[in-house]
């Protein structure tokens, strides 16, 4: 049912398409979100961190 919705070709008149590879794939789902995670943990967590370490 998937690749009835999706076509896999690329269109006849565009330029055609590389494969991503292994790396790509890995930025893409892995390392942008979780440095994009990591920033707001810094954000929101970073203030608490701070008070906490200039208490003791």
């Amino acid at each position: 049912m998937l690749p009835a919705l999706l076509p896999l070709e690329t269109l006849p008149s565009w330029p055609a398409v590389q494969d991503p590879t292994v790396m790509q794939m890995l930025v893409l789902t892995v390392f942008i979100p979780f440095g994009i995670a990591a920033v707001f943990a810094l954000l929101i967590l970073g203030p608490a961190w701070n008070a906490r370490s200039k208490g003791e």
